[in-house]
């Protein structure tokens, strides 16, 4: 009886072991999955290449560059770039009216925008790092926990066999 009760603690603390395990191997993968994603929208650019690459985080890709379209668009007093976009844009048509002065101007201020819009979305990355960075300190005291305890059944099963075994006297 004591064999099945060492056995069945056994069993459910590997299993807890191996689930503790997998769940830290599954906040590794997404904390890596973000930091390639923040690498690649550092510079304000996503590249065919980038999403390719890391097709992963493609949804991500997709919120991202919606929203840095929807960060030009909309007015300065609305959060966004808009306002400003617009009068530099003016300014520029005023000062050379060359489709390929614009078109430079034009990419010069996207660039700068979606550095920017890149920046701030920076910041919500870092807050989802954090909370994946507490919930990994969460599952790894759980881990310790569990692997303490485990290794507490097997040294106390270990003692019980051994108290179990019959000695040998020898013959007199």
């Amino acid at each position: 009886m004591g064999y099945a009760l060492f056995a069945q603690r056994k069993i459910f603390y590997t299993n807890l072991v191996f689930t503790l395990q997998s769940k830290l191997d599954n906040i590794m993968q997404q904390k890596q999955s973000i930091l390639t994603f923040s690498a690649n929208i550092a510079d304000g650019q996503v590249t065919v290449e980038e999403m390719a690459q890391d097709a992963s985080n493609f949804g991500n890709y997709g919120e991202f560059l919606l929203g840095a379209q929807e960060y030009i668009e909309k007015a300065d007093a609305d959060g966004g770039a808009g306002t400003t976009v617009s009068e530099m844009g003016s300014l520029a048509a005023e000062q050379n009216n060359s489709e390929e002065y614009l078109a430079a101007i034009a990419d010069m201020l996207n660039q700068v925008v979606n550095e920017r819009y890149a920046q701030g979305y920076n910041k919500k990355l870092e807050a989802i790092e954090n909370q994946l960075d507490m919930e990994q300190k969460k599952i790894e005291t759980k881990l310790t926990a569990a692997q303490q305890e485990l290794k507490a059944i097997e040294d106390a099963e270990g003692q019980a066999i051994e108290k179990a075994q019959p000695k040998y006297s020898g013959v007199s």
